[in-house]
């Protein structure tokens, strides 16, 4: 049984690892009555969470496609495995020139996987959860944010500050503990799958269009440099910096401001090389900024069409797991 996992994929691990095991025994492959590899021995050869192979198992079996039992396994059911369930010769080929395709324009297998699976769910209109959270630093992104993802893909979503996560009555998770999917930007996903680690809550993080060029600008300052963080409050600047810091971003001599606060933000700019700010405040900054400085703006409202795609594809997934 030949299998592959790409790590750094858009379709989470579980979600690749039950797709292609179901192919197997779909294509005939893996035949009535094989036996699965045990979920310990399988997850040390592919180098990933037993639990993650173990979810799997477990969507495969809700589907009937393989029966498991305490201390016995999962065995492929005899009840699979016809021919009108196994795919056809002339599919598989499109199938093979799709993956050509995608090949040839820089697009990996999951990512691939994660638009078709959004376009079936869009042609099909299958259901999403009821709710959604959005999870920003500064309630202005999160709010534009949350309306944006809420326009594309027509399901409610609320729009969370972390702020006011970290301050709630047990903290992060028991504050989205009703919330089955959690998204946020990458700034920010490590600290929230930290926090909801014993959870088996989908957290996800967007990737915005220009965020990746823009991390890579912040990234080449040099350590000790002055640089300015301009959010819309100070405590969004603070935020930032955190932010900045959980990137991996560490070492610059930063400067919080809140745009509503001007005249700090005139006397403060000047003695600033960098200046970071978020496209929200960005306008306001502008002006204020001389030819001999550096002004990178974060933008935090154009979402990637793939990251939309994905987002929708795991929405469909948390719904019809067997999908």
């Amino acid at each position: 049984m030949e299998l592959y996992i790409e790590a750094s994929g858009n379709l989470p691990v579980h979600v690749q690892l039950r797709e292609q095991i179901r192919f197997l025994i779909l294509n005939r492959e893996l035949a009535p009555g094989s036996r699965l590899p045990p979920a310990r021995q399988l997850a040390g050869f592919l180098h990933v969470n037993r639990n993650t192979v173990q979810r799997a198992y477990r969507e495969l079996a809700r589907e009937g496609l393989v029966e498991c039992r305490q201390g016995r396994g999962c065995v492929v059911t005899a009840a699979v495995g016809t021919s009108s369930s196994r795919p056809t010769t002339q599919l598989l080929q499109q199938i093979d020139s799709l993956l050509a395709e995608a090949q040839a324009i820089g697009m990996g297998p999951s990512e691939l996987a994660a638009l078709v699976l959004g376009r079936a769910c869009r042609r099909s209109r299958c259901r999403v959860p009821a709710t959604l959270a959005f999870v920003e630093c500064e309630p202005s992104i999160a709010q534009a944010v949350a309306c944006v993802i809420q326009e594309r893909l027509r399901v409610p979503v609320q729009p969370l500050v972390l702020r006011d996560l970290r301050a709630a009555s047990g903290g992060i998770e028991a504050a989205l503990r009703d919330v089955p999917v959690v998204v946020t930007t990458f700034f920010h996903i490590q600290e929230l799958r930290e926090a909801l680690a014993h959870t088996r809550k989908e957290v996800i993080a967007l990737s915005i269009k220009p965020q990746l060029q823009n991390l890579i600008q912040v990234a080449a300052i040099p350590k000790g440099t002055r640089v300015a963080l301009v959010c819309s409050s100070p405590s969004g600047a603070q935020e930032l910096q955190h932010s900045l810091e959980t990137s991996g971003i560490t070492g610059l001599d930063a400067v919080l401001v809140g745009a509503d606060e001007r005249q700090r933000l005139q006397e403060a700019l000047p003695h600033c090389p960098v200046i970071i700010v978020s496209d929200f405040v960005a306008d306001a900054v502008r002006p204020l900024v001389l030819p001999s400085q550096q002004l990178i703006v974060l933008d935090y409202r154009t979402l990637e069409e793939a990251a939309i795609e994905f987002l929708r594809a795991v929405l469909a997934d948390s719904v019809h797991p067997s999908s």
